[in-house]
């Protein structure tokens, strides 16, 4: 329903909110993140993990790019 709805309206005010939503949604999560960190016994666990996340999101990012998307 919604990619229909998004294929009739068109709206470069209404991109924008939502853009400007998923990014602050983004920032919450990283702000939790922090948040858990220090609290954890293991830090390192979870910067680690965090680092395998963000380079297997540049690698998506890479692939999807390579391929033409």
């Amino acid at each position: 329903m919604g990619a229909a709805l998004g294929a009739i309206v068109v709206s470069d005010l209404l991109s924008i909110m939502f853009l400007t939503l998923a990014g602050g949604s983004i920032i919450y999560v990283i702000v939790q993140l922090v948040g858990s960190m220090s609290k954890a016994r293991r830090p390192e666990l979870i910067a680690a993990g965090g680092f395998v996340g963000l380079v297997a999101g540049f690698a998506t990012d890479a692939v999807l790019t390579a391929a033409g998307a």
